[in-house]
C-alpha cells in the first residue's frame, strides 16, 4: 500500500469543481480546501507507488482548473508520540 498527500493548486474560481471532480475517485480518502500556498491538499491510497503516478498523470492533471500538483509520499516510518 502506498499513501501520499496531493498539493493542488488552483485557478481562481475552480476549487469546488476540483474538489467535487476528486471526490469521484475511490482512491481519494481526505479531501481539504485550505488557505496556503496551495488550495486543496488530497490524501490517496493505492496499492504501488506506479499506480500513483498513474492516477496522478491520467486522472487528476486532466481535471479542468488544476494549475499544479506536488506529491509527497508518506513514509512508513513511525514518528514517536509527543504524549
Amino acid at each position: 500500500m502506498t499513501s501520499a498527500f496531493l498539493l493542488i493548486n488552483c485557478l481562481i474560481g475552480f476549487q469546488s469543481h476540483i474538489v467535487n471532480e476528486l471526490r469521484k475517485l475511490s482512491e481519494f480518502i481526505d479531501i481539504y480546501r485550505v488557505d496556503s500556498m496551495y488550495d486543496i491538499i488530497a490524501k490517496v491510497n493505492v496499492s504501488s507507488e506506479e499506480e500513483l503516478q498513474d492516477i496522478t498523470i491520467s486522472k487528476v492533471r486532466k481535471i479542468e482548473g488544476i494549475k499544479s500538483t506536488l506529491t509527497l509520499v508518506i513514509a512508513k516510518h513511525s514518528v514517536p508520540s509527543l504524549h
